[in-house]
């Protein structure tokens, strides 16, 4: 079954309870609210989803609560479990859009407002984290953010300002006015192959770093990518009306970013791979997700949405 995160409401204008969401494997939705209530806890603009051991993690990008939650349990109800990390915990959370595990006791979280990547010490059984230290391959005399593992290339954002660290290496961002004028900035991590790739849309590349954060290289340019995953060591990055893919690089270093033939979903967002190969690809405009077999043929999937869908996770037990 597909678990799927939403943008959300507006919390000035129209706030109301958002939550992640179930459905089958033909589209028909199983709940609207697989995370339990919890009064301490607003939910609103989901957005990542990773399932690490036995627990769930899911990005909280509310402007009260950016956060990143823990959740334990199966099939269709998980139980809040603590905290993670939060802005309160650790200042360059802010607006928290994906995350991504290495499997060495680090978590990695990309910031739209802050325009970073934060690094994590996974602890207490992987119900917390803490900041690590800043990235090794930083500038020694540079101030980051705490946990910084890949930096902006602009320094005056909220919530202070850093040492911006210049492109290919730091991220960039748009906006005419950068320190109060969001556009464009981080989206989707993964760690895959011993790497961290980081979406850098505004320069329409997917960047690769070493467990150093040293800077490896990256993929050629590409239409405002925004989510990626990995399937059989290839990647697959959604960007624009179409998906990308690319055989992950060995050793790491630059790569090719070709469109997917025959899948055209327009404004794509959130993707996921079934066990058996299949190929599920949200739309943000037409809230619909669409899926395709393993060969990317398309198969009929009637999964009408009521919001603008974010993140897909696909859940085979």
């Amino acid at each position: 079954m597909l678990f799927v995160t939403f943008h959300g409401g507006n919390p000035d204008k129209d706030p109301h309870k958002n939550n992640v969401q179930a459905y089958d494997k033909n589209g028909n939705r199983l709940t609207a609210s697989v995370l339990d209530d919890n009064d301490d806890i607003f939910l609103n603009e989901l957005r990542g989803l990773y399932l690490f051991g036995k627990y769930l993690y899911v990005v909280n990008a509310n402007r009260e609560q950016n956060s990143v939650l823990v959740y334990e349990g199966s099939g269709l109800h998980y139980r809040y479990v603590s905290t993670f990390a939060s802005k309160q915990t650790c200042i360059g959370i802010f607006h928290p859009f994906d995350l991504t595990f290495d499997g060495q006791d680090y978590c990695y979280l990309s910031s739209q407002n802050t325009n970073v990547v934060t690094r994590f010490i996974v602890s207490d059984g992987g119900k917390t984290g803490r900041a690590a230290p800043v990235a090794a391959a930083l500038p020694a005399s540079g101030t980051f953010l705490p946990g910084t593992f890949v930096a902006s290339s602009v320094g005056n954002l909220p919530p202070r300002a850093t040492t911006p660290v210049k492109p290919p290496c730091g991220l960039q961002y748009s906006g005419p006015n950068a320190a109060t004028d969001k556009k464009h900035s981080v989206r989707g991590v993964l760690w895959a192959d011993g790497h961290l790739y980081v979406v850098d849309q505004p320069a329409g590349t997917v960047k690769v770093y070493d467990i150093t954060g040293k800077y490896m290289g990256q993929s050629n340019v590409v239409e405002t990518p925004v989510h990626v995953v990995a399937h059989n060591h290839t990647l697959y990055v959604s960007g624009a009306d179409m998906v990308l893919h690319g055989k992950i690089p060995s050793p790491a270093g630059d790569f090719i970013l070709s469109p997917l033939p025959g899948v055209k979903v327009k404004n794509c967002s959130g993707m996921a791979f079934s066990k058996s190969g299949n190929f599920y690809v949200a739309s943000r405009t037409d809230q619909k997700i669409h899926k395709f077999d393993s060969n990317f043929r398309p198969v009929d999937f009637n999964c009408e949405l009521h919001d603008d869908p974010e993140f897909l996770l696909y859940i085979d037990r």
